[in-house]
């Protein structure tokens, strides 16, 4: 299974899904499959050429960032603001704060800003997921926040999640029946609704980390590799949410 989820993640990257059936369509040719390999060239040209429109990953990620319920502020302060996990670099000889993906700087950004305007404590998940196995995200995150001058007694850690289905459990003690806050990708936003639903007694969510303009005014560009990333987004958070339907539909059978 995981081998499975390890191929699934790579082919939703538009570039690598291209070169493999480059690659098929050159086996192909080589059988004498002339008119097949053709067509799956075509198929792999026009599969670059369109993901690489940014106006092509705007339109695949306006409904995935932009339908959830935009932000709105709460009128009363939550019991807890929940940050999520993305990622944190262990290679390299390089300076702390470059460790830090993008998503991580805005995430816990937000989760530092939300937490000095309330006072609120920050509840932190994320286990150990990076590439050195040995280190732990919310260990990292917690440093992150104090080094902001977040006091310790005002972050919970729970050191575990390595999805955000394992992080939504493991901040089950403390959210069940809680008025929260959620800090987050845009795109990720939406599943974690579906995670939360019917756990927490209300939910505000301030989605950061946009990868679309929020504009469906067409335009056209030359290819861009930023277009490529931003259709990744899309398509994994795609593919994470049929997973998410499909294991709950198996679970509530």
């Amino acid at each position: 299974m995981e081998f499975l989820k390890l191929i699934a993640l790579q082919l939703v990257s538009p570039l690598k899904f291209s070169l493999l059936l480059l690659l098929v369509a050159l086996i192909l040719k080589v059988a004498n499959r002339k008119r097949m390999s053709r067509v799956v060239n075509i198929i792999a040209i026009s599969w670059i050429l369109i993901w690489s429109q940014p106006y092509a990953s705007d339109l695949l990620l306006h409904h995935i960032e932009y339908k959830p319920p935009q932000y709105q502020y709460p009128e009363r302060s939550p019991d807890y603001i929940f940050v999520l996990a993305c990622y944190y670099n262990t290679q390299g000889k390089v300076t702390e704060i470059s460790r830090w993906a993008e998503c991580s700087l805005q995430r816990n950004t937000e989760a530092a800003r939300l937490h000095f305007e309330t006072q609120a404590p920050l509840l932190v998940t994320g286990g150990n997921f990076l590439n050195d196995e040995t280190v732990n995200y919310g260990e990292k995150a917690h440093q992150f926040f104090t080094s902001l001058t977040i006091p310790s007694e005002y972050i919970i850690t729970t050191h575990r999640g390595t999805n955000t289905h394992e992080e939504v459990i493991s901040a089950l003690p403390h959210i069940k029946n809680k008025n929260i806050w959620v800090v987050s990708s845009a795109t990720h936003i939406e599943r974690i609704q579906f995670e939360l639903d019917g756990i927490v007694a209300s939910a505000a969510y301030f989605p950061v980390n946009y990868h679309s303009k929020g504009s469906l005014s067409p335009y056209f560009t030359l290819p861009s590799q930023s277009a490529l990333e931003s259709a990744h987004h899309g398509l994994y958070e795609i593919l994470a949410r049929v997973k998410f339907k499909i294991s709950n539909s198996l679970f509530l059978r």
